[in-house]
């Protein structure tokens, strides 16, 4: 041995050099375990000093390595969870330094997770992440493996309020269990991913399920927010969608198109059938009948029933309206923007939907009323399928046709005598008593009045194009009604009135929008819009009809 290997340690060292490498070597075994053991428990030995011991001699190593890892509260293991990184877990465990039902703050957010929480987070499907898909699905496959690992291992896959980014409710217990898995591998499948991705989504539900952790059951389940490792730590879902606001149009279907029910996105198009069919096994594993009205809730329901607040906020009614059912079929038809969705040929959303259909009647989701009715929907997208295929593409009046198709298919169904309609705002009471889940057509859907709407925002769109030119126009869109809300407030409401028209279902789309026309005053013009109508009216006066002068001021507004 060298001059070098037999010099004593610098005073200025850390702990492992105060002992020679020549003295630890000649050690026994089990004394050279008692020093590191000691070290392990020194609070004032860090863990680069475990390290440095551990270069001593391959033995040292042995016998350092797994103080090394449970050092600084299993530090290790944390970091490895939080990357996905499987063979560093395994690693872990092999020395007993994996605790799976441990928790601690994961940074940045300093939220107080367990490893299945920290392990999703590595999960980010928004529009804007700086990830390729080819990185996504690596991370994605990581995440699966990982999940399963810790599963095998004890952990726990149970949601609650922290993993469900609910911890402002500081007079709630936190760590209480929600009875279903994480939410946010659901509500990240809100929008198209690609195949592959929605795959590994579908895997790692599957799994999770598979030990006895299943899907979310409340109505509102996917409402709120996704905690994500970024600040500000939690993103509200409905803010993932990539889409321009005006016109109006896109900003409306993505706010429907976005759900809060488990039931609703599984009917979506780029969902495959197998989660609507999980979803439904589920219900049948814990003896519950989605067919069976309850005067309270049923005994399998009564821990994912759980809200923010138990036994104030339980929910177990479930209710789908039918026309957020066709706004996310038509939006699956004819809007890949919003969806990021695009059918693969004509007729696969009429083959999904039929799939899905069959599920349901099999699992016995639907009574024979709701069948009829969803059979009617079905067959208006078969209807659809042979138009566009007639005219050999996707005309640009099919968006319109296929629209009107689809609510045709419901009119005959909003009868007195078929009792589908509800209020459902107003009428169905959440936390029973009810049906688990039933189709209902809502008393404040009107299709034919969200057409008015979105013809007189597109018609807009293109005078505003043409007052300030297209090159302005998509440089500032932007600041032309961000939400839907703002069109309708800025030139419906006030200028309409559509109590005064009749019921959308007893008169067709052309008929009921001749109607709305008609209802037009000029007493919704605002304060500081008077001058100009005045100033307009006195100029137009000879050119128009006196009756008529109002209505074209209103018809050639724009914001620009």
């Amino acid at each position: 041995m060298s001059s070098q290997d037999n010099s004593p340690a610098s005073a200025s060292g850390s702990g492992s050099e105060l002992i020679p490498a020549n003295t630890l070597l000649d050690l026994p075994e089990e004394l050279q375990a008692l020093i590191a053991e000691a070290f392990s428990d020194d609070p004032d030995v860090n863990v680069n000093a475990l390290c440095k011991l551990m270069l001593v001699c391959s033995q040292m190593c042995r016998i350092v390595r797994p103080y090394v890892l449970r050092a600084s509260n299993f530090r290790t293991f944390r970091r490895a969870v939080e990357s996905a990184y499987l063979p560093i877990m395994r690693l872990c465990d092999e020395h007993r330094a994996a605790p799976v039902e441990m928790s601690w703050p994961v940074r940045p957010s300093w939220r107080e997770y367990r490893p299945i929480d920290a392990l999703l987070l590595n999960l980010d499907e928004q529009h804007n992440s700086p990830r390729n898909e080819q990185m996504q699905q690596v991370i994605r496959a990581g995440v699966y493996v990982a999940l399963q690992w810790l599963l095998e291992k004890g952990a726990s896959g149970e949601a609650n309020l922290v993993s469900e980014s609910l911890n402002g409710f500081r007079y709630q217990r936190l760590d209480m269990g929600l009875g279903h898995m994480p939410t946010r591998l659901l509500k990240q499948l809100q929008l198209d991913i690609g195949r592959p991705g929605i795959d590994m989504y579908l895997k790692m539900i599957e799994l999770l399920s598979s030990y006895g952790f299943p899907n979310p059951t409340r109505p509102n389940a996917l409402d709120g927010v996704l905690a994500t490792d970024k600040a500000p730590f939690y993103h509200p879902v409905w803010n993932w969608a990539d889409t321009e606001p005006y016109p109006f149009v896109e900003g409306a279907i993505t706010e429907t198109y976005f759900t809060e029910s488990p039931l609703d996105l599984a009917l979506k198009s780029h969902i495959p059938p197998r989660l609507l069919e999980l979803m439904l096994q589920e219900y049948v594993s814990r003896d519950v009948s989605l067919l069976t009205f309850y005067n309270e809730c049923p005994e399998g329901l009564k821990k994912t029933c759980k809200g923010k607040r138990p036994r104030v906020d339980d929910e177990w009614v479930g209710v789908s309206s039918i026309g957020t059912l066709i706004g996310t079929l038509h939006a699956d038809l004819h809007s890949p923007s919003v969806t990021r969705w695009r059918a693969s040929y004509h007729g696969e959303v009429a083959d999904i939907f039929r799939q899905k259909l069959d599920i349901m009647i099999e699992y016995e989701m639907i009574d024979v009323l709701e069948q009829a009715l969803l059979k009617s929907i079905l067959a208006a997208l078969d209807t659809i399928t042979a138009q566009i295929t007639a005219d050999g593409s996707v005309v640009p009046m099919q968006f319109m046709r296929s629209w009107v198709t689809l609510c045709n298919a419901v009119r005959p169904y909003c009868a007195g005598e078929y009792e589908l309609m509800h209020d459902i705002s107003r009428t169905i009471c959440r936390n029973g008593p009810g049906r688990v889940h039933e189709f209902v057509i809502d008393t404040e859907w009107n299709p034919w009045y969200r057409w008015f709407v979105w013809f007189d925002a597109c018609r807009r769109r293109d005078l505003t194009i043409w007052n300030i030119s297209g090159a302005k126009f998509h440089a500032n869109r932007r600041h032309f009604w961000q939400k839907h809300h703002g069109y309708e407030i800025e030139f419906i409401l006030g200028y309409f009135d559509r109590d005064q028209v009749q019921p959308w279902y007893e008169v067709d789309v052309l008929e009921w929008c001749q109607q709305m026309m008609a209802t037009f005053t000029d007493d919704g013009v605002p304060d500081n819009l008077k001058d100009d109508f005045d100033t307009w009216c006195v100029f137009m006066e000879g050119e128009l009809d006196e009756e008529r002068i109002p209505f074209e001021w209103w018809s050639q507004l724009t914001k620009a």
